[in-house]
C-alpha cells in the first residue's frame, strides 16, 4: 500500500524545504520495516513524501514516526498530513457554480467510501500587499513582515485592510507608504469547463478499496439534493445518471491563453458525447506543454477510444493518455536519472523526454526534475553576527525577494489552520533586472541601521524548480505513458543507446505515484 505524507510551509522555497522539512520526514520513515520505497517531491511552499509500505499494519507506525519528528519542523510549517492513495480512483464529478463548489464538497466527503473531494476552478479570497520597489529604498523588510504578522494577530474591530494600512513599520513610516493593498481572488491553480461554459468542478475519489461506481451512486444523490429553489443553482453530476462508470483522460498540448475555452467549445460540439468536465492546470512557464484532463461517463455507445479520438481531434494532438478506470489505463514506464550533480540530471532528463516524446505509442510524458534556472543563496554567517542581523530576518526577506511571499496569522485553538481571511500574500510589483540587483535594493534591520540584503549573502545560479529523490536519491525522472506493452518494450530498446556521462544512471521502472493533493 502507499501513503502520502504531505507538510505545507507557505512561502518556504524548495531548497530551503528539502533541508528543512523532507530530510527529516524522510530520515524518519526510512527507519521503519515495513517502508519498502519512499519517493520525495520538494516544491516551494509544499513537500509531499509517498511511502510505498509492506502492509497496512505500518500506517501507526508512520503516525508515530511523523509525531516524533513534529518538533524538528520548522515553526510555519503545517502539521504533515497523512493520506492514504493506493488504488484511489475518481468515481464523481460535479460542475456547479463556484460560491456554492465548497458547499457541494462539505456534503460529498460525508459519504461512506469517499476518500476526499477536490475542487478546481475556485480562487481563494485575498489581502495582496504590493510592494512598490521605488520606495523600499532602506525600508526594512523584516519590520514590515513583522508589522503585517502583528495585523493578523490583532482581533480588533477593524478590517484587516485598515489594520495594515496603518500599521507602523519603523518610526512614523506606515504600510501604506510603501505598498498598494487590494483585496480580490487568489488565482485557482486550475480552471474547469463544462458543457454549460465555465465552472467550478468537485471531483469525489473514492477511498482505496471501495468500488467508484458505489461510491458515486451514493454521493450523486448528496450533490443534487443541494439544489435550492431560491437561487439560481446547478449541480452537474458526471458521469450522468445510467452510466457505467467514470473514466480519465489527460492530455498534452502547446500552451495558449484560450486553450480552456478551445477545447470545451470544440468537446461541447462532439455528437453523443456522454456528460463530460474538462479541467486545465494552471500553466508552468518552464514546461514546455500544457496539461488538461477530462472527465467523462462511460458508455457502451461512445467506447473509451472514441473519446480519446474525440479529445485528440480537439487538441489537435496525438497524445492522449487513459488515465482511469485502472483496467484501461495506458501502460506506465518511469525512467529515474540518479548522478550526482542536479543540473546534469535535468538535462538528461530533458533529452530522455524529447526521444521519448517522438516514438509511436506514446501518449503521455511528464518530466519531474529540475527544470528551471534558480539560484543557490548561502547565509554570510560571519557578517550576520558582525552586523548583528539574526539569520531567520534574512531567510524570511529572502523569500520575499524570490518570490511572492504568504504571511499567515496564528493558530487557532486546538490547531486549526484560519480561513483565508487571516492570510495576506506579499510581493514586489515590479521584478524586471537580475536578483543580484533586488537583493541590493532590499533591506532587513540591523543595530545600526537597514542592511542592503547582498552584503548578507552569496548567489550561486543553479538548476532549479521542485526537488525530487527516490529512496533518498536525488533524481530527475521522466514519467512515460504508452498504449501497450509492446510500446512499453520499443521506449526501452530506443534508450538503449542513450549516452550516459560517468556516475550517472537511468533506473527503469521506477514507481512514480500520482502525489498532487
Amino acid at each position: 500500500m502507499q501513503v502520502r505524507v504531505g507538510v505545507a510551509s507557505p512561502g518556504g522555497g524548495a531548497v530551503d524545504l528539502d533541508a528543512s522539512v523532507a530530510q527529516p520526514v524522510e530520515a524518519a520513515l526510512a527507519g521503519l520495516p515495513a517502508v519498502r520505497q519512499l519517493y520525495t517531491r520538494s516544491s516551494d511552499d509544499r513537500v509531499d513524501v509517498v511511502a510505498t509500505l509492506s502492509h497496512a499494519g505500518a500506517l501507526e507506525a508512520v503516525r508515530d514516526a511523523l509525531s516524533g519528528i513534529a518538533s524538528q519542523l520548522p515553526s510555519d510549517a503545517e502539521p504533515p498530513v497523512l493520506h492514504r492513495i493506493d488504488d484511489v480512483q475518481p468515481a464523481l464529478a460535479v460542475a456547479t457554480l463556484p460560491e456554492f463548489a465548497g458547499t457541494v464538497a462539505a456534503a460529498l466527503e460525508r459519504v461512506t467510501g469517499v476518500g476526499r473531494a477536490d475542487i478546481c476552478g475556485v480562487g481563494e479570497p485575498r489581502t495582496a500587499v504590493l510592494l512598490d520597489r521605488a520606495r523600499l529604498a532602506g525600508v526594512p523588510l523584516d519590520a514590515l513582515l513583522a508589522a503585517v504578522t502583528a495585523a493578523l494577530a490583532d482581533d480588533g474591530a477593524a478590517p484587516l485592510h485598515e489594520r495594515l494600512a496603518a500599521r507602523p513599520i519603523a518610526g512614523a513610516l506606515q504600510l501604506r507608504d510603501v505598498a498598494a493593498l487590494r483585496n480580490d481572488m487568489r488565482p485557482p491553480p486550475c480552471r474547469a469547463w463544462t458543457a454549460r461554459g465555465p465552472a467550478a468542478l468537485v471531483t469525489v475519489f473514492a477511498q482505496s478499496g471501495a468500488d467508484p461506481a458505489d461510491v458515486a451512486a451514493r454521493a450523486r444523490p448528496h450533490a443534487v439534493d443541494l439544489v435550492s429553489p431560491t437561487v439560481e443553482f446547478f449541480a452537474d453530476p458526471v458521469p450522468a445518471e445510467g452510466a457505467s462508470g467514470l473514466v480519465l483522460l489527460a492530455l498534452e498540448v502547446q500552451p495558449r491563453d484560450d486553450l480552456g475555452s478551445l477545447l470545451a467549445g470544440c468537446l461541447a460540439a462532439v455528437p453523443d458525447l456522454p456528460a463530460w468536465a474538462l479541467t486545465v492546470a494552471e500553466h508552468d512557464p518552464t514546461d514546455p506543454v500544457a496539461r488538461a484532463r477530462v472527465l467523462v461517463g462511460r458508455s457502451t455507445t461512445f467506447p473509451i477510444d472514441h473519446v480519446r479520438n474525440a479529445m485528440s481531434r480537439c487538441a489537435g494532438v496525438s497524445r492522449v493518455a487513459v488515465l482511469a478506470p485502472r483496467a484501461d489505463a495506458d501502460h506506465g514506464l518511469s525512467l529515474g536519472v540518479q548522478g550526482p550533480d542536479a543540473a546534469a540530471r535535468a538535462e538528461l532528463a530533458g533529452r530522455l523526454a524529447e526521444l521519448v516524446r517522438g516514438l509511436p505509442g506514446v501518449t503521455g510524458v511528464q518530466l519531474r526534475g529540475a527544470r528551471k534556472q534558480a539560484h543557490d543563496i548561502e547565509l554570510r554567517r560571519d557578517d550576520l553576527a558582525a552586523r548583528g542581523v539574526p539569520a531567520d530576518a534574512v531567510v524570511s526577506v529572502l523569500r520575499l525577494a524570490g518570490g511572492p511571499l504568504t504571511v499567515r496569522g496564528p493558530f487557532a485553538a486546538g490547531g486549526l489552520r484560519p480561513g483565508p481571511e487571516l492570510a495576506v500574500d506579499i510581493d514586489v510589483l515590479d521584478r524586471t533586472g537580475p536578483l543580484e540587483q533586488l537583493l541590493r535594493e532590499l533591506h532587513v534591520g540591523s543595530p545600526t541601521g537597514p542592511v542592503p540584503l547582498a552584503e548578507l549573502v552569496r548567489v550561486e545560479a543553479s538548476a532549479g524548480g521542485p526537488l525530487y529523490r527516490i529512496d533518498r536519491v536525488p533524481t530527475a525522472a521522466v514519467e512515460v505513458r504508452l498504449r501497450s506493452a509492446a510500446d512499453v518494450d520499443a521506449v526501452r530498446r530506443a534508450i538503449q543507446g542513450f549516452e550516459l556521462p560517468p556516475g550517472v544512471v537511468v533506473a527503469q521502472d521506477v514507481e512514480l505515484p500520482e502525489i498532487d493533493p
